[in-house]
């Protein structure tokens, strides 16, 4: 082997060198360098390919550095996304349809089953979260409110025909109704005021998509 063919090989080692001590600190790199450099300076074609032999492949050489100095890459983090839990189901008294079921068997319901209609009704409403308590009240309570106000009035008017009879005949007013056949009217009209309740209750749902705590 000639001295130009040793020299093409000392090249070659040492480019391969600075390519694998690359990513060292500059001081590291340029300490390992020049001391590899020196060792393999002055050394016949034999001598240098035994030494080239001995000091290994460049790759390992910058691996170890790197282990010597901690200048090694840290180890990729790996970054475990928790798997999305899955939302829980809303309980039935929780969903909007089921307010609007309740609203319309209090509201039909009454007519079709005068009593048992209104007793599910209103059941089914004051189940539902989607509305307030004063908003279920007032339409569970608008017909009772309705029959005591007509109820109201007929006694007055009663009182007020009484008093006309006392005064004299012909002084009473027939369109006036008394005792039974005025609370039976009371009654009758208020009943008929359920649906204006439950319609109420349609209403105050409009915009509304989570329940009411």
């Amino acid at each position: 082997m000639t001295e130009a063919e040793a020299q093409s090989l000392r090249d070659d080692y040492l480019g391969r060198l600075d390519a694998a001590i690359a990513d060292l600190p500059w001081r590291v790199a340029n300490e390992l360098r020049s001391g590899i450099e020196e060792e393999l300076d002055g050394l016949d074609a034999a001598e240098l390919q035994s030494r080239i032999v001995q000091l290994g492949d460049p790759v390992r050489i910058a691996a170890a550095a790197k282990e010597e100095t901690g200048s090694a890459p840290p180890a990729p983090v790996v970054v475990v996304t928790p798997a999305p839990v899955p939302s829980a189901k809303p309980a039935m008294v929780d969903t909007k349809w089921f307010a609007i079921v309740g609203a319309l068997v209090l509201g039909i319901g009454s007519f079709l089953f005068p009593i048992g209609g209104w007793v599910i009704g209103v059941a089914l409403v004051t189940s539902s979260r989607f509305w307030r308590r004063w908003e279920k009240a007032v339409a569970i309570l608008l017909p009772f409110a309705v029959c005591v106000l007509i109820a109201l009035i007929s006694l007055l008017g009663a009182l007020w025909q009484g008093s006309g009879s006392a005064a004299g005949p012909g002084t009473s007013n027939p369109l006036l109704p008394s005792g039974l056949a005025m609370w039976h009217t009371s009654i009758v009209l208020g009943f008929f005021f359920v649906p204006v309740g439950a319609a109420w209750l349609l209403w105050r749902l409009r915009g509304r998509e989570t329940p009411r705590r």
